[in-house]
């Protein structure tokens, strides 16, 4: 079995469904495919969309996450609908029938168990089966969602259910770079990265993958890997392989640089003097568990940016 995920930009045009067809029809062994909410704000059954159709809205959070839960079944039911008309036997598993069960946490459920005897049933039937990610139900039968982003940890989840070592993400990059704060074309992605170094770079704010997906993917052995799902090229395999850099990424928000590492003490005192023999000094620091953080004049946030690429991640530089 392969459990792949696409994000939500992966469906958004023909040509692009037609991609991710293809992309189905090349693992000819039975299938989970989870899917995000088509596009971003804007589409019809986008999240950000479904929320601002009620410009105010005085639902409780039961009944926004029964909203909310439209974009991933509507998602799951057109993949479904494009892959029977290509003669692909797929389906698309109901919020019942994928078998999450949560606690009453709505906006933010915990999974309490798996109930993978359905799936296993629709299996029978089907060589593909489409998840909505991000959705589940609780002990009532209501639909509830895990917490905005979280399809990537539907992923890993089935996969830990079902025995599978990989989960593929399929993504509109080619997999992690060190920075978010730059042309990404002139840098490489990662290789590999380690879950902690991930979740390093989750902290400063990177959200190429959902962290609650990592916990679990560390907590079960799970390789994820990222796949750029336009060129196909395998990007950034998350494992329990480490980097072992110092530093392992950056990002500058306003005028704020936080940098990523598991070696916090270590690399703060490495770029401190850097930074210095420069004549760059921070107006405020503050240091937590697997970053720290400096305010920096707004006019010295470029060469800050370009000495911590030069000092570390030169290697990464096309």
């Amino acid at each position: 079995m392969n459990i792949i995920k696409f994000g939500g930009g992966t469906l958004k045009t023909p040509k692009l469904v037609q991609n991710a067809i293809g992309i189905i029809k090349n693992h000819k062994s039975e299938m989970l495919v989870v899917v995000s909410a088509i596009g971003r704000k804007g589409f019809p059954y986008a999240t950000d969309t479904l929320i601002d159709s009620l410009k105010e809205h005085y639902l409780s959070i039961k009944e926004e996450d029964r909203l909310l839960s439209l974009g991933e079944i509507y998602s799951s039911i057109f993949l479904s609908n494009c892959l029977n008309k290509e003669g692909i036997k797929a389906y698309a598993c109901s919020y019942l029938e994928l078998g999450f069960e949560c606690d009453d946490s709505f906006n933010n459920g915990n999974i309490l168990n798996v109930n993978e005897d359905k799936i296993k049933e629709l299996f029978k039937r089907y060589r593909v089966l489409i998840i909505p990610g991000f959705i589940g139900k609780t002990k009532d039968n209501e639909v509830i969602t895990l917490g905005r982003g979280t399809s990537d940890f539907s992923a890993t989840r089935l996969a830990h259910v079902f025995q599978e070592k990989t989960v593929y993400l399929y993504k509109d990059v080619d997999g992690v770079y060190p920075t978010m704060f730059i042309n990404m074309i002139r840098m490489k992605a990662y290789d590999f990265l380690s879950y902690d170094e991930m979740l390093s770079l989750i902290d400063i704010d990177f959200n190429i993958v959902n962290k609650k997906a990592i916990i679990d993917a560390k907590k079960n052995d799970i390789e994820v890997m990222i796949i750029n799902f336009l060129t196909h090229f395998e990007g950034t395999k998350i494992s329990s392989k480490a980097s072992g850099r110092k530093i392992i990424g950056f990002n500058v928000q306003h005028n704020e640089v936080k940098i990523a590492s598991l070696k916090v003490n270590e690399a703060k005192e490495e770029v401190d003097i850097l930074l210095k023999s420069h004549h760059i000094y921070a107006k405020e620091e503050e240091i937590f568990d697997t970053y720290f953080s400096l305010k920096i004049v707004t006019s010295q946030l470029l060469l800050v940016r370009q000495l911590l690429l030069n000092n570390y991640f030169q290697d990464l530089i096309r």
